[in-house]
Order: C-alpha cells, then structure tokens, then sequence
C-alpha cells in the first residue's frame, strides 16, 4: 500500500514498525501547497493523510487509486469532502485527537479572565504597601453561566469540566440528540441569541462550517452582555474579521476576549494586533491570544498518530471506515 503525506509529519515516531511490518510505503510530499505534489504520485497513491495543507480538486482529480482520505486533525474544512464524495473516496477526521488539550485551554483562558490572573500579574510588578488591597473585578463561578456553542467531544469535555467548577451551563447544537443532553443533565437553548442573552462567557467549539463561517460579527457581538467574555479555540474563520473584535473591546471596556486561533494566521498588521503587541493600557490584558497551540501536547502527538494508524489500517486491510465526514 502507498501512502502520501501531505506535510509536517517527517517521520512515523513508534508506529513505524508497525507500518514497515504492513508493507506500507510512504510519500512525504513536505508541502502545504498542493501544487507541489507530484501528479505520478497522486495517481498511485492508496490513501493520503493530510494535516495542515488544503486539498482541492487540483488533487483529488489524480487520485485515482485512493480509498480514503485523513486528516490527522478534528476540523475538516481545508479539505474539499464534497469532491471526494463525488470521486467516490471516503474522507475521515481525527475526531478524538486533542479533545483534553483544548478543553483544558478554553477553561484556563476563561478562568484567566474571570480570576484577572493575566491582569493581576502585570499589574503587580508597580505594587507596594498597597499589595493586597488591589481588587479588580471578579466573579463567583457558581453566579456566571457558560454558553457553549456546540456539544461535540471538545464542548462535552468543556461542559463536563465547568460543572464541575460549579458553573452553570447553557449549550446550543441543533445537531445533537435531546437524549444526548439528558444524559449530562445540560440545558439547552434552542437559539444562539437566547445563548447570547444569557451567558456571562460564550466558548466556541463547532466545526467550520458555511453556516459557521464569520459566525462571529458585529451583531453576534452587540448582542452579548457588556461585560462578558468570548473565548474562541475553534476555529478562526467563525470571526468574521479582527475590526469587529476591535471595535467591541474599544466600545465595551468591561468586554474580554480570548482567542486560539485567527482568521489569518500568523496575523498581519492590524490596530487589533498591535495593541496587543504592545501592551496598549485600553486592551488592559482583556484580550489573551494564543498561537493555536491548544491542541497540543507530547500525549496528544502520540494519539495522533496512533490513531491514525488505526484508521488507515482498518480501511485498507479491513475495508472498514470509521470517523466517516463526506
């Protein structure tokens, strides 16, 4: 069996005697532009893994001996699924890949802006006798409620961890079943305005979607409260752009904002930006940006590829297709 790589996977880590012990061989295309993969390659090609490249018709056109498509990731948006459906070539995600590790940053960013932890450490370094007696603003859990946007296996790890922090939880997904939410006792809001109206923080965690794409705009934000926080570790594109992002912090100076991911990144020069690059004392740590890293740790590395691992053997040994999307 032949396997193409499209980029940033060098080598196989454990699993590569595994593979060597499949008669598996591999292509490491290393490019994330797909006009570099060589078309002799495509054409022979059993499977291909993708990771962060975007794969178009101007590669699935000459795959004509693949049986499946995977992506070492949760999102699927990068990859054309609907013309690898039309192809006839199932399209797999990587659905249980880093689903502590980024449910873990979204409650680490929210309890860094509801605790003012960013806030206070920065703030401390001009502190004397007056050590202590410095408060800012800050909330009680058990008083504030989390809107989740989403109730995949990220917002279930988010959910299940807020509640246990004495949280309470609202989450829409129209998506997932009513028994679903019985089963972890959550409320359910049958809009994302009704969400919106009444969350004091709104955590992201669906996929990108035509539905979701610039899902964050200028009247998603109007319509949070004044003071509430956003926390973003989905996916960038939901932010229609960086100046409605600017232009609520500027208007709303109780308004916090906590992001993983970016509509572009890395990000280009924007007054959003370079504020934050510079300490501008308006933003006052109320905007915490991450280099979309949530997903990672030396664990997750590891599931990843084991995972992987299990999918692609079962589809081309077993027939067998899991974590189907197209």
């Amino acid at each position: 069996m032949k396997i193409a790589i499209t980029d940033r996977i060098k080598n196989l880590g454990i699993y590569q005697k595994k593979f060597e012990d499949l008669g598996y061989e591999f292509y490491f295309l290393n490019s994330l532009n797909e006009d570099d993969y060589s078309k002799e390659i495509l054409n022979q090609v059993d499977a291909m893994l993708v990771w962060h490249a975007k794969i178009t018709e101007k590669t699935i056109n000459h795959l004509h001996n693949c049986k499946i498509v995977i992506r070492y990731g949760i999102g699927y948006d990068q990859v054309d699924g609907e013309s690898l459906r039309r192809k006839g070539i199932p399209f797999a995600n990587n659905p249980s890949y880093c689903v502590e590790e980024v449910a873990d940053t979204t409650i680490g960013m929210l309890l860094a802006h509801t605790r003012n932890i960013t806030r206070y450490n920065n703030l401390a370094r001009e502190y004397k006798d007056s050590w202590q007696e410095n408060h800012l603003n800050s909330w009680r859990s058990s008083q504030r409620t989390v809107g989740l946007i989403g109730l995949g296996k990220i917002g279930t790890a988010t959910a299940l961890r807020l509640r246990a922090l004495n949280f309470n939880v609202i989450v829409y997904d129209p998506y997932i079943t009513s028994s679903y939410f019985k089963a972890l006792n959550l409320k359910r809001v049958e809009t994302i305005q009704e969400l919106l109206n009444a969350s004091d923080i709104v955590s992201l965690h669906c996929p990108l979607t035509n539905e979701t794409h610039g899902l964050i705009n200028e009247d998603f934000l109007n319509s949070m409260k004044k003071d509430a926080i956003l926390i973003n570790t989905a996916r960038g594109k939901m932010l229609q752009n960086l100046d409605v992002v600017y232009n609520h912090l500027k208007n709303n100076p109780d308004f916090k904002v906590a992001l993983d991911v970016l509509p572009e990144e890395p990000p280009k020069e924007h007054p959003l930006i370079d504020a934050w690059c510079n300490g501008a004392e308006w933003l006052a740590e109320r905007l915490i940006i991450n280099p979309h890293n949530a997903y990672f740790s030396d664990a997750a590395s590891i599931d990843q590829m084991g995972d992987v691992y299990f999918e692609l053997v079962e589809a081309l040994s077993k027939k067998k297709f899991n974590n189907i999307v197209n």
